[in-house]
């Protein structure tokens, strides 16, 4: 089973992609095309890292996007990216 992610637009901001039964997979990060599929392990793997940097309040940290180009985010950015992340996550099976 697919579920579009356009389908929650009003609780996501940075990434579209499709949900599927075991995995996320990120078409779309800050409007820039990609293509990655993110298990749901990790996924979580991914939250609990972002977790830790909110909580540290880091102000800035920089991801990269196709193994390429390294993309900011600000300390809003990681929030909204977490809480986004988390989303996904609890919407998966």
């Amino acid at each position: 089973m697919i579920r579009k992610v356009e389908q929650l637009m009003d609780e996501i901001k940075l990434v579209m992609g499709e949900i599927e039964e075991d995995a996320f997979v990120l078409t779309q990060f800050k409007y820039m095309n990609t293509q990655s599929v993110i298990s749901k392990e990790r996924l979580g793997a991914i939250c609990e890292y972002l977790s830790r940097k909110v909580e540290s309040g880091e102000q800035e940290h920089y991801i990269t996007l196709n193994d390429q180009m390294p993309i900011r985010l600000n300390q809003v950015e990681m929030k909204e990216l977490l809480d986004e992340f988390m989303n996904i996550r609890g919407k998966m099976n």
